[in-house]
C-alpha cells in the first residue's frame, strides 16, 4: 500500500460515517414530522362537544376510529424507523469494519517500518571483519607458515573470531615441468582453536599457523630442484556481532614464495578472486 492511497481510504471512512449520521438524523426528523401530522386542525374533543346527547355513541366510535388510525400510523412510522435504524446500523457496521481493516493495515505498516528500521540500525552498528593481508613463509624444511591480519571496520566489536586456511603450491622446474600439491584439507572452523575478539576500527594479526610438520617427505620431494614456487591461500573465518548473529568471511590470496631460513621474513601475498583456490583444486582433479 502506498502512502498516496492512505488519505483516500481515510476520506472514504469519514464519508461512510457522515452518511450514517445523515440517514439517522433524517429518519428521526421524518418520524417527528409524521407524528405531528397525524392530527388534523380540529381536535376530536371539539367535534364531540358540538354533537347532541344522542350522538355520544357516534362520538365514541369516532374517537375509536381516530385512535385506531393514529395507532396504525404510529405502527407504520415505527416500522419505517426500525428499517431506517437497521440501515443506519448497517452503514455504521460497514464503517467500523472498514476502520478496523484500515487500522490493521496501519499496524502492519508500522510493524514493518519498525522491523526495517531495526534491521538498518543493526546493519549500520554491527561488526564488519575482512581479511586485510596474508603473509607466508616457506622454510628450508619445506614447512609453510601463514599469518593473517584481520580488520574490523564496523562500529562495534567482533566476537569469537575463528579462522583456518588451506594452501595450494604450484612448482615449476628448470626443465619447464610443473607440479602442484594441496597442503591441507577443507577448513572446518569447528576445529579452530581461535576465539579472538577484535574491537571496532582495529586490526588483529594472528600467530603463524603451519599446515604440515617440517621435513614432510611429500613436500620435500615437490620442492627439490624447484626454480619457481607460487602459493594460493584460501582463508575461511567466521565471527559474531554484538547482536549474536554469525557472519562468515572467505578470502583468497596468491603470490610467489621462496625457500628461506627458519627465521626468515614473511612474504606478503596479493588479494585474488574468491574462486581462485577452487579453480586450482579443479585443475588438480582434472
Amino acid at each position: 500500500m502506498t502512502k498516496a492511497a492512505e488519505p483516500t481510504q481515510y476520506r472514504w471512512a469519514i464519508i461512510i460515517l457522515a452518511i450514517t449520521l445523515a440517514v439517522t438524523l433524517t429518519i428521526g426528523v421524518g418520524f417527528l414530522v409524521g407524528r405531528q401530522a397525524l392530527h388534523g386542525p380540529d381536535d376530536v374533543s371539539n367535534v364531540c362537544r358540538h354533537l347532541q346527547r344522542g350522538d355520544i355513541a357516534n362520538c365514541i366510535a369516532l374517537r375509536s376510529a381516530v385512535a385506531a388510525e393514529d395507532g396504525t400510523s404510529i405502527a407504520r412510522w415505527s416500522l419505517w424507523l426500525t428499517f431506517g435504524s437497521l440501515l443506519a446500523s448497517s452503514f455504521a457496521l460497514i464503517g467500523l469494519i472498514f476502520a478496523f481493516l484500515q487500522g490493521q493495515r496501519t499496524i502492519a505498516l508500522a510493524a514493518a517500518a519498525n522491523r526495517i528500521a531495526t534491521e538498518n540500525s543493526r546493519v549500520q552498528a554491527r561488526a564488519y571483519v575482512v581479511v586485510q593481508s596474508v603473509e607466508c613463509q616457506l622454510g628450508e624444511d619445506g614447512q609453510l607458515k601463514t599469518r593473517v591480519k584481520f580488520q574490523n571496520s564496523g562500529l562495534s566489536p567482533a566476537r569469537r573470531l575463528r579462522w583456518l586456511y588451506n594452501a595450494h603450491l604450484a612448482v615449476t622446474y628448470a626443465e619447464g615441468e610443473a607440479r602442484s600439491l594441496v597442503l591441507g584439507i577443507e577448513p572446518e572452523l569447528e576445529n579452530a582453536h581461535w576465539r579472538q575478539d577484535i574491537p571496532s576500527a582495529e586490526s588483529w594479526t594472528s600467530a603463524p599457523l603451519a599446515l604440515r610438520q617440517g621435513d614432510d617427505v611429500e613436500v620435500g620431494a615437490l620442492l627439490e630442484g624447484a626454480v619457481f614456487i607460487a602459493v594460493t591461500v584460501k582463508v575461511v573465518a567466521d565471527y559474531q556481532d554484538v547482536f549474536g548473529t554469525s557472519h562468515g568471511e572467505v578470502a583468497c590470496f596468491q603470490g610467489r614464495v621462496a625457500r628461506a631460513a627458519a627465521d626468515g621474513r614473511y612474504g606478503e601475498l596479493e588479494r585474488a578472486r574468491d574462486e581462485v583456490f577452487d579453480e586450482r583444486m579443479k585443475g588438480n582433479t582434472a
